[in-house]
């Protein structure tokens, strides 16, 4: 079995009224919500843009709790004591507790595996290990394709031609200023929003210099069911977000005028606070991973599918090698910021919706040439 790693970027703000992970409630400082923070890598004159932004995002998120950092934990005993969980009930604690044991078995197998030099990643107890696998698959991942949503969306592609040449046998927009902070879906399906948002970010910093730190409640509240297959914290798919946004939406709000509340609410878009608009989409020809690597380093950060599994859930480092994410289908959006190599082992550079207590703060690495856990097979970018 193999695992996931994650980076920090941006915030998320969560509804005071958010109870917590599978039925309970962080309690103590945490009760009623969660959030997260992250430090947006910069150099030069980056750093002010840089600075801006994590203002920004502070103010979205001052009254939203962190995901807590779990460290050493023995027990539920421990999970408890550190999480500030609690629950609706005896029965409920029970539920819980018994995917906390399983989760805790999982772990020590899989560490137990890294340290014989089988598994390429560690595992981790973290602010997730309580969780249900209905309740992970429910609050964690959220990707959703409708058939004619999915078509719809593929009459809408553009063609882009990319310039000829070599690219870097390395890069990271997150070295370049062009990726805000780790941000935390909490409780609500809505990975896709996130993976749809976090690839126009980047986008439009490589056009304008310019980081905006968009709105992914702006696409849960208005993404429409019907045509476009986006059913808010219930699912949705990136492809069809792009589409959305391209042909009817005609923009992206900015985070701070439309803040993430982890539930799906009526539309409230307005045009004038728009931060960044589309001229189209395109897509990575399915499995095709030196296009997808000659496009994230030439134009920017691409929104992929992967399979999401148990081990993704508590993966705590390194390169997520567990052959079982590629059996299955797609449950889950991300976005590839960059690649690199570890030891003679290509990766590509992975930023989740799942706040910076998880993972390498936020982030994880991917088998890259291998099309592992189907990294490749639903690549899509905006044209800004």
């Amino acid at each position: 079995m193999k695992l996931l790693l994650v980076l920090p970027l941006l915030v998320a703000a969560v509804s005071a009224q958010f109870g917590g992970f599978g039925g309970g409630r962080f309690g103590g400082g945490l009760g009623g919500g969660l959030g997260n923070l992250a430090n947006n890598r910069a150099g030069g004159a980056l750093q002010n843009a840089a600075a801006g932004i994590q203002g920004a995002v502070s103010n979205i998120a001052s009254a939203v709790p962190k995901v807590p950092f779990l460290t050493n934990v023995q027990s539920f005993g421990d999970f408890l004591s550190q999480s500030g969980k609690s629950y609706l009930n005896a029965a409920d604690q029970a539920l819980h507790e018994a995917a906390f044991s399983t989760t805790k078995n999982l772990v020590d197998a899989g560490n137990e595996a890294f340290a014989r030099g089988t598994a390429s990643f560690k595992q981790a107890v973290n602010a997730f290990a309580d969780l249900t696998h209905g309740e992970f698959l429910k609050q964690l991942t959220g990707l959703k394709r409708n058939p004619a949503a999915k078509a719809r969306a593929a009459a809408s592609l553009k063609e882009v031609s990319l310039q000829p040449g070599p690219v870097p046998d390395a890069f990271d927009w997150r070295e370049h200023g062009g990726v805000t902070p780790v941000k935390f879906q909490g409780t609500c399906g809505s990975c896709w929003a996130f993976a749809t948002v976090g690839a126009i970010e980047g986008h439009t910093f490589r056009k304008t210099g310019k980081l905006p730190v968009l709105s992914e409640q702006n696409l849960v509240d208005c993404g429409p069911e019907e045509d476009f297959g986006l059913i808010g914290c219930d699912g949705g798919f990136q492809e069809a977000a792009f589409c959305f946004i391209d042909e009817v939406q005609k923009g992206v709000s900015q985070a701070g005028a439309y803040p993430y509340i982890n539930n799906k609410d009526t539309c409230k878009y307005d045009g004038s606070k728009s931060a960044a608009q589309l001229q189209g989409f395109a897509t990575i020809p399915p499995k095709d991973e030196e296009q997808m690597k000659k496009v994230i380093a030439t134009l920017g950060p691409v929104a992929c599918s992967v399979n999401g599994l148990e081990t993704l859930k508590t993966y705590a480092g390194g390169i997520y090698d567990d052959d079982e994410c590629n059996k299955g289908e797609p449950n889950h959006s991300i976005l590839v910021v960059g690649y690199g190599s570890e030891n003679g082992k290509d990766y590509w550079i992975v930023k989740n919706s799942w706040d910076v207590a998880w993972g390498e703060k936020g982030y994880f690495r991917l088998p890259r040439g291998q099309n592992y856990c189907f990294i490749a097979d639903e690549c899509s970018y905006p044209l800004v």
